[in-house]
């Protein structure tokens, strides 16, 4: 397999530090993220980085249970293992440098997915609907991720990027792995700059 599913508590902890900065930003466009039940008290009363982090280790160590997350993981694993195959080899067609290793850090808390070049993704699995969206969260941020470049030269904006990978599954085969696949609202659909994409 391509993909490694890791999780440890200080990962956990530094997703949530990392939220913190895009905190604002979420609540502003009215994101939908999870977070532990403190983080907001924390957040609107703590303004040091340091402190807030302090605190958040402390809240976190009286919830955090790696056995939750060591199942969350081999659940992400087995769906995974049905597509991988499938998934990267429509993805070779279409002239984008897949890597040997991609790291899948699970998580409880965040939005459904976030990736980090040059090969990291979190994946949050908090509920029902979160299992259900596994693969298509692991999909949708390898995608990202594999595009990046290309979306960096062609200086697109966050809403042109997420309707190219939204195409991704509409107009290539993965419409066959993702028939459910759902076209983001947020999303700008150009087929033009997806052809400079894939081409």
């Amino acid at each position: 397999m391509r993909l490694s599913f890791l999780s440890s508590k200080t990962r956990e902890i530094q997703r949530l530090l990392n939220i913190r900065s895009e905190y604002q930003w979420f609540l502003d466009n009215d994101f939908p993220i999870v977070l532990p039940e403190f983080y907001k008290q924390l957040y609107q009363e703590i303004k040091s980085k340091k402190d807030f982090k302090i605190r958040l280790e402390k809240e976190l160590s009286k919830i955090y249970n790696k056995k939750i997350y060591d199942e969350k993981a081999g659940v992400a694993k087995s769906e995974w293992e049905k597509i991988e195959t499938r998934f990267f080899d429509v993805l070779k067609k279409h002239n984008l440098k897949i890597k040997d290793k991609y790291l899948c850090y699970i998580s409880l808390y965040g939005p459904e997915g976030q990736f980090k070049y040059p090969n990291v993704i979190d994946l949050r699995i908090s509920n029902k609907s979160d299992v259900k969206q596994i693969n298509e969260t692991i999909a949708h941020e390898l995608i990202h991720l594999m595009i990046l470049r290309k979306v960096e030269k062609l200086k697109l904006n966050y809403k042109q990027t997420e309707g190219i990978v939204d195409l991704f599954f509409k107009e290539t085969e993965l419409k066959d792995i993702f028939s459910d696949y759902k076209l983001q609202s947020i999303a700008e659909h150009n087929n033009k700059i997806f052809d400079k994409v894939i081409n």
